[in-house]
């Protein structure tokens, strides 16, 4: 019998992360305050992570969305006054968005309802076995953007 999709481990394996990727985006969304989408808490993430003071064309980069795309949540941000959209004190061309404290205090309670949640993970799965992941995860990453960022073989003969 010839093997199907389902037998091709790389079919598994994205298939897998689909799948924790869903449940993990259903999991934050329980917690999320009405008006609050998940591309909001992903920038708040970022912010808390990160630092703030990028400019939206930075952000849109760095969260893999259009810079349209961005722009909308930043407004929506802003409307909820999550955000400030300031302009940069060096170019006055460019703006810089900034996390307020409405903002920090908003993931901060997203992430104290959760608390729960990521202590059953750390009680079922060792340090160990989170960092035996990393390694396979983070070189699939990068394969995936360099094959993102570049023409697809060939294309250069196809024009």
């Amino acid at each position: 019998m010839a093997p199907t999709l389902q037998d091709r481990p790389d079919v598994a394996v994205f298939g897998e992360i689909g799948v924790i990727e869903h449940l993990i985006r259903q999991s934050v969304q329980h917690h999320l305050p009405s008006g609050m989408t998940f591309a909001h808490f992903e920038l708040l993430q970022h912010f808390v992570r990160n630092g703030d003071g990028q400019t939206p064309a930075e952000l849109a980069r760095v969260m893999l969305l259009s810079k349209a795309a961005l722009t909308n949540i930043l407004q929506k941000m802003g409307e909820l006054g999550f955000v400030s959209v300031l302009g940069d004190v060096a170019d006055g061309r460019k703006k810089r968005v900034r996390l307020t404290r409405a903002g920090l205090e908003q993931h901060a309670a997203v992430i104290k309802a959760m608390k729960w949640k990521m202590e059953l993970l750390r009680e079922g799965f060792t340090d160990a076995e989170f960092r035996q992941a990393l390694p396979f995860l983070r070189n699939l990453r990068r394969f995936l953007e360099e094959v993102s960022a570049g023409p697809a073989p060939g294309a250069e003969s196809r024009r």
